[in-house]
């Protein structure tokens, strides 16, 4: 027995036939919500709910995509109550299948299934007459309610919680369903079961906002996804969509952190955010520092020239009182030679004291964050890419059955 979920992926181009009555938007919408509800209860495993959809989507147009899928539904449902009308109809539809596209995707799955089915059908004894309890039974009034909401749980009429989808036998009319996830908002809505017909109701849910936190200090500036944000400071909160999202703070003379942060739905997350000084900034702060301490040899040095300048008046106010020795004549030479050098060394260490206060502060003003950080809104480099979403159980994609000039078919699912 080939595996129970086959791949079905059928395009059938224009076929030449006249627009007619039946081919209404209304009929095409209904085509397409039916075969999307056959969709999903055969990939669920209900396949009387399958076969009671695809019918009616075949009903309205009998394409050979939709006989494949029907005939599918009833093949599945054969090997599980054995009931013959089920092994009949699948033979059927298998065969009308290969006539009417002898080119399909599909025929070798439906060759390989006749010849499965019709050694079956062949060895079966003939009943006197046909039953019709299961064809009664695919006549069923149904709901299928659905919900995309990872984790959802679908509530009818006040019975249990069941997981999505949730297919039933209801009484035909109203009816309330509940549908509630987390990290979404629950939903509560009324439907309106029809009679004989499997209704398909999608609920969507509404996602709750995840809340990232984020402490850092209170100069920095807080983009988020490349857009900035605000000021930093203590429990900066902002409401963000769930996943994966990019976080970068920036500060004068700070380096930009940059962080990656998946966020899950309706949850809130803290970070704290410590900066690091650039190099530019600590080399700002040297220069400060040896401006400040050339600053100070110039004073030490101008002191020593003061003192060594008042040795020399002290000579000169001495001379003309009296006359001087050669020893104090020496003794005033080396004083003002002393101040001369003093002087020079004051001069040196002033200018390089402004050099170095005007190199510092060049160095602290221009010390700017890096915009293209702040604004990059793609993985940081070197960081691991996020992994692949996890593919979901069953997926099904209508495409529009007509097109305007006739009748077309592109329709796509897990059969």
């Amino acid at each position: 027995m080939k595996r129970a979920l086959l791949a079905f992926a059928l395009c059938v181009g224009s076929l030449p036939a006249p627009a007619s009555a039946a081919d209404s938007p209304s009929d095409l919408e209904r085509a397409k919500d039916s075969f999307k509800a056959g969709a999903t209860a055969y990939a669920a495993g209900d396949y009387l709910a399958a076969i009671q959809a695809l019918d009616a989507a075949y009903q309205l147009e009998p394409l050979p995509a939709i006989a494949f899928s029907l005939g599918q539904a009833h093949r599945r449902q054969y090997f599980v109550d054995h009931e013959p009308e089920h092994l009949d109809r699948s033979i059927a539809l298998f065969r009308q299948y290969v006539e009417l596209a002898p080119s399909g995707s599909r025929r070798a799955d439906a060759l390989d299934a006749l010849s499965q089915l019709e050694p079956l059908a062949a060895a079966r004894p003939r009943a006197a007459s046909p039953a019709a309890s299961s064809a009664d039974t695919s006549r069923a009034t149904r709901v299928l309610i659905t919900s995309d909401a990872p984790g959802a749980e679908l509530v009818l009429d006040g019975a249990p919680a069941t997981p999505s989808p949730l297919i039933r036998e209801v009484e035909p009319g109203k009816h309330r369903v509940r549908v509630a996830a987390p990290g979404f908002y629950p939903s509560e809505r009324e439907l309106n079961a029809l009679p004989g017909e499997l209704t398909l109701i999608p609920v969507p849910l509404r996602e709750r906002p995840s809340t990232l936190g984020i402490w850092t200090s209170a100069d920095a500036d807080i983009y988020i996804d490349g857009a900035y944000l605000s000021q930093g400071g203590d429990a900066v909160m902002v409401r963000l969509a769930s996943g994966k999202h990019r976080l970068a703070v920036g500060q004068k003379g700070r380096m930009v952190a940059l962080r990656d942060v998946t966020l899950l739905r309706g949850r809130t997350q803290n970070i704290r955010v410590t900066l690091e000084q650039t190099p530019q900034r600590i080399a700002s702060q040297f220069m400060f520092a040896a401006g400040g301490l050339s600053l100070g040899a110039s004073l030490v040095l101008s002191g020593f020239a003061i003192r060594a300048e008042g040795d020399a008046e002290q000579f000169l106010r001495r001379q003309q009182d009296r006359n001087v020795s050669p020893a104090e004549l020496t003794s005033y030479e080396t004083s003002i030679n002393e101040r001369d050098r003093f002087r020079l060394f004051t001069g040196v260490s002033l200018a390089a004291s402004a050099g170095f206060f005007i190199t510092g502060l060049f160095l602290h003003e221009l010390d700017q964050p890096d915009p293209q950080l702040l604004y990059r809104t793609g993985p940081r480099p070197g960081a691991e890419p996020p992994p692949p979403p996890a593919a979901p159980k069953a997926r099904v994609q209508v495409a529009p059955i007509f097109y305007a000039s006739g009748l077309g078919a592109m329709l796509g699912g897990s059969f």
